[in-house]
């Protein structure tokens, strides 16, 4: 399958959150994408906004090929583009954009979300300690130093959430509803992922 990744709209929408992108996130960022596609057997297409040229540029690093659009063109154009001319294929498209969302299922491609993507990828990869952002688990301490038992007793409860019989009543009333050809066509790439 080709996994069409809308870049930006991805990694803004990852932890930390921030609005600029360091060249090295962007490198550490197409690096982890690259073992994802590696590991699940993906073509990765990558595309940025931007870029050093006034028309799209395009640089294979490793098995993913990353776009540039230039500065004639936006990413979501791009993607648009690459999208119509490709559609033939086994494509999926990453992207939280609702136009680009709506363009790819007019063309009877499925899409997903930046975020249940990035949520994938980190299940996938954070199995192998190949997390996209790296971010150390920190536990905040509410207790003073004289008393430290709270915090562990804090710790030890948030281990154990219980079920409340509203929720399995709710569960087990729900019908099932046969899904649309577009939601079939999507459940089979989500296996795939």
């Amino acid at each position: 399958m080709i996994i069409v990744i809308d870049a930006y709209n991805l990694l803004r929408s990852m932890p930390p959150y921030k609005k600029t992108i360091t060249d090295q996130e962007r490198k550490r960022f197409i690096a982890s994408l690259g073992a994802y596609g590696r590991r699940k057997d993906h073509k990765m297409v990558i595309v940025f906004d931007g870029g050093q040229y006034e028309w799209p540029s395009k640089e294979r690093i490793n098995t993913v090929l990353v776009v540039y659009s230039g500065i004639r063109e936006s990413a979501d154009d791009y993607i648009k583009e690459y999208l119509e001319t490709q559609r033939a294929k086994d494509l999926l498209l990453v992207s939280s954009d609702s136009e680009l969302n709506r363009f790819a299922a007019s063309r009877s491609i499925p899409s997903i979300d930046s975020i249940s993507f990035y949520e994938l990828v980190q299940q996938e990869l954070g199995n192998a300690g190949e997390n996209i952002q790296k971010k150390p688990q920190e536990v905040v301490r509410l207790a003073q130093d004289n008393q430290p038992e709270i915090d562990l007793l804090m710790e030890q409860a948030s281990k154990i959430v219980p079920t409340k019989s509203e929720d399995i009543a709710k569960s087990r009333s729900v019908k099932a509803v046969k899904p649309g050809k577009q939601e079939r066509v999507l459940l089979k790439k989500l296996k795939k992922l």
